[in-house]
């Protein structure tokens, strides 16, 4: 009886995750694995105390605590260079005609157009750049302004 219960709670919790990652963005995934990743290493911890190997448990926490570090060093150099690239702002016709990469005779229906096809390769869903979308959003804001 017992390992019924447990495969139905295993069936019960593949079902859920299934149902995450088909509505998760890459954002998502990446706390939830990360989250798992902590949640291992605390129970592993846990464990290993409890069952004698206290020394174990504190060398294991200690070897981890340069990738830990690591990871949130990159995770705040990321943070700074996204945020000081969505910064700079197009203050000219020409910037935002670059942008897009359109000539200085274009009209409405070309900017549109421009932006829709530039966009379906850029957008941050389709793993492309929430910079360069930001980017095309505020080149088609500027053109179509004016």
């Amino acid at each position: 009886m017992p390992y019924l219960l447990l495969v139905f709670g295993l069936l019960i919790g593949a079902y859920a995750l299934y149902r995450f990652f088909i509505n998760a963005n890459i954002q998502q995934i990446k706390a939830l694995f990360l989250a798992a990743c902590i949640a291992t290493l605390v129970i592993a911890l846990f464990y290993m105390a409890l069952t004698g190997k206290l020394a174990a448990a504190l060398g294991l926490a200690t070897a981890i605590v340069p990738f830990v570090f690591a990871y949130l060093r990159e995770r705040n150099l990321h943070d700074a260079s996204s945020a000081s690239g969505t910064q700079s702002e197009i203050n000219t016709r020409k910037d935002a005609l670059e942008v897009l990469g359109l000539h200085d005779d274009a009209g409405a229906d070309d900017i549109n157009s421009a932006y829709k096809k530039l966009m379906q390769k850029v957008h941050p869903d389709h793993e492309g750049s929430e910079w360069m979308a930001a980017k095309l959003n505020q080149a088609r804001d500027f053109l179509l302004k004016d």
